[in-house]
C-alpha cells in the first residue's frame, strides 16, 4: 500500500500540467485507485516469483485501456485537489477497493501457510 503512495506521489506534477492524462482527474480518486492497484501488481509480482515483466505488462495494460471508459470528463472537472463527481471514478475506486482487499487477505493467507509449512519441515 505503501507503494501505492508513492506511486501516486510519483505523478503528481502531472496534475497541474494542462493536457496531460491526469489533468482535469480528482487526486484523492487517483490515489485510491493507484494504492488498490498497486496491491494487485504486488500481488502479481508475488505469485510470478518476481516477475518484473508481467508487473510492468500489467501497468502497461493499465494505461493502455483506462480511456475506454474514462472517468475524469465530468463538469467543474479541474480542481485535482477537489473529489470527483464522475459516478464512473467512484465505481471504478470501489470494485479497485475490493480486488486490493481480495489480494491482501490471499497474500496474509499465502503468507500464514508458508510459516506453517517452514515450521513442519
Amino acid at each position: 500500500m505503501l507503494l501505492g503512495l508513492v506511486w501516486a506521489g510519483w505523478h503528481l506534477p502531472v496534475f497541474f500540467i494542462p493536457g496531460m492524462d491526469q489533468s482535469g482527474q480528482s487526486l484523492p480518486v487517483y490515489i485510491l485507485q493507484v494504492t488498490a492497484l498497486s496491491v494487485a501488481m504486488a500481488w502479481l509480482y508475488w505469485h510470478t516469483r518476481g516477475s518484473l515483466l508481467l508487473a510492468v505488462l500489467m501497468h502497461t495494460a493499465i494505461n493502455q485501456t483506462k480511456d475506454i471508459v474514462p472517468s475524469k470528463v465530468v463538469d467543474g472537472a479541474g480542481n485535482p485537489w477537489g473529489l470527483s463527481h464522475s459516478p464512473v471514478a467512484w465505481l471504478t475506486v470501489l470494485l479497485l477497493g475490493l480486488n486490493a482487499v481480495y489480494f491482501l487477505a490471499r497474500m496474509e493467507n499465502d503468507e500464514r501457510q508458508a510459516r506453517v509449512s517452514s515450521i513442519v519441515q
